[in-house]
């Protein structure tokens, strides 16, 4: 059996996921007729039903790396940590070579095309646990209105089924 391949799509119309629905509306709201929306547009409390999927990200200079300004508390079970004041490198610094490019990549592809990404990727086995498939959308943020300064990246996964697998590997392991 093949294994599966992430998908992407770039600058999707609509979205079948209703919490990356949500968020792409929310972007195109907020955008109004800019190329793109700024930090200082973006509410917290009118996205606080999702805000755990979200992660804010700051773009460094060239876009060299990204820095996680905020880490929403579900991306944060499902990665084992706050990545919260780190980069995207030290935070993928464990994982293969491949995966940090990939989302370096992402990020940079967001910024330099001013337009949403949606990425959909297999579950996986990440530091000896199993990670359900995931599905998030990357959306640049401008200070300026001219070039992207920030990412916000909404990660989705299916939170009952990794609830269910982390609790019964945790029972495995220690029971």
């Amino acid at each position: 059996m093949a294994k599966e391949t992430p998908r992407i799509e770039f600058d999707p119309a609509e979205i079948d996921n209703p919490v990356l629905a949500f968020f792409l509306q929310y972007w195109r709201m907020k955008r109004g007729s800019r190329i793109m929306p700024a930090r200082a547009d973006i509410e917290p409390r009118e996205m606080k039903t999702y805000i755990g999927w979200v992660c804010l990200l700051d773009a460094l200079p060239g876009y060299t790396d990204f820095r996680y300004r905020l880490v929403g508390s579900r991306v944060s079970e499902y990665f084992l940590g706050d990545g919260t004041g780190r980069t995207v490198s030290e935070a993928l610094a464990d994982a293969n070579k491949r995966i940090l490019e990939g989302a370096l990549w992402l990020f940079r592809k967001t910024c330099n095309d001013h337009a949403p990404i949606r990425v959909w990727s297999p579950g996986g086995e990440w530091k000896g646990r199993y990670y359900p498939d995931n599905d998030a959308l990357y959306l640049p943020l401008s200070s300026d209105g001219k070039n992207a300064d920030m990412v916000m990246n909404v990660f989705t996964f299916n939170y009952e089924e990794y609830k269910k697998t982390h609790s019964l590997r945790t029972m495995t392991h220690h029971g």
